[in-house]
């Protein structure tokens, strides 16, 4: 019985950590992967221009210093996630779920962010000039002059 528990444990304990190899390799090869569950996938330090991440699962993703130039991350779910670093520039993040997102010291020039939420996100350092903005959400953000915005809470 310990041992069946012991079993059941490991195995959930696993896929909660786990994401789809398959969908990881569909990602390296094509750049694109919307619908995917990247969940927990270390993509740090990667070239992900121009990826289709619409609708993808990347909850607690390590996206440390990864090149996002022109990424379509509409309706994507980013939050725990590390960004920090990450050049998003000219990236759509329309919909997307960035809560409790490290964004410290991003490039997120000329991103869109319609209806983008922001809550409890990090964007110390951050660099969001000529981002346009519309019904994004921002409640317990930190803004990149470190200032926290409440705006939307």
């Amino acid at each position: 019985m310990k041992l069946a528990l012991l079993l059941a444990g490991s195995i959930i304990t696993n896929s909660a950590i786990a994401y789809d190899q398959a969908d990881m390799d569909k990602l390296i090869n094509t750049h694109q992967c919307n619908h995917c569950d990247l969940s927990n996938a270390d993509l740090s330090k990667q070239n992900l221009n121009h990826a289709d991440f619409s609708s993808t699962n990347l909850t607690n993703a390590n996206l440390n210093q990864s090149s996002l130039k022109g990424a379509w991350l509409a309706h994507t779910k980013l939050n725990n996630a590390n960004l920090e670093n990450a050049v998003l520039r000219r990236s759509i993040l329309d919909y997307a779920q960035l809560q409790n997102v490290n964004l410290r010291h991003a490039d997120l020039r000329k991103v869109q962010m319609i209806f983008t939420d922001f809550t409890n996100a990090d964007l110390t350092g951050a660099n969001i000039e000529g981002a346009h903005q519309s019904g994004t959400i921002f409640c317990n953000t930190t803004m990149p002059d470190g200032d926290i915005n409440n705006i939307n809470c």
